[in-house]
């Protein structure tokens, strides 16, 4: 059974604006479900929305495109419950109760606020590069590779291609 994940805002806009890095190789982990993304209704609306915003220079139909291929790769968590530890930072709750209420294995974040709450339940709290550590799933071999798969502002299109390939 595949790794059941929740990843944060901030580690999917990396992974999808920087070609390399361990956000880039979350994203392909996730692109090729090789780990199954949980999300609830709230953590998705701020994903929407921040691809919206001016600073990342995407048209709306852009936007739409890579929201619509990270939803497809979604497993929807409906009737969300409160975890039992409150993070600091209310707007990071969201992604607590996420990973709570679907039983997620790893939230993924570069946020101090949860990094600090270190687990929450059955959910291991970690950066990036500690979850590909964690799964020893990508010799450094696909690194390399990877910067042709995974896209920056200019490459959108092969994200969404790809997305709908699958």
């Amino acid at each position: 059974m595949k790794p059941r994940i929740v990843v944060d805002t901030n580690v999917l806009l990396s992974g999808i604006f920087f070609e390399k890095g361990n956000e880039a190789q979350v994203l392909k982990l996730i692109l090729e479900e090789r780990v199954g993304l949980l999300a609830s209704l709230e953590t998705l609306e701020e994903f929407r929305e921040t691809l919206t915003r001016p600073k990342f220079n995407l048209s709306p139909g852009e936007s739409l495109a890579i929201f619509q291929v990270i939803l497809e790769k979604c497993e929807v968590i409906l009737n969300i419950n409160d975890a039992e530890v409150k993070c600091r930072d209310r707007d990071d709750q969201k992604f607590l109760d996420c990973a709570h209420t679907g039983r997620a294995e790893y939230l993924v974040t570069g946020d101090p606020d949860l990094l600090d709450i270190r687990q929450v339940g059955r959910t291991r709290i970690l950066r990036a590069a500690q979850l590909i550590r964690e799964l020893k799933i990508m010799p450094d071999e696909e690194l390399e590779k990877l910067g042709s798969r995974i896209f920056s502002k200019k490459g959108a299109a092969r994200l969404v291609a790809e997305g709908r390939e699958r």
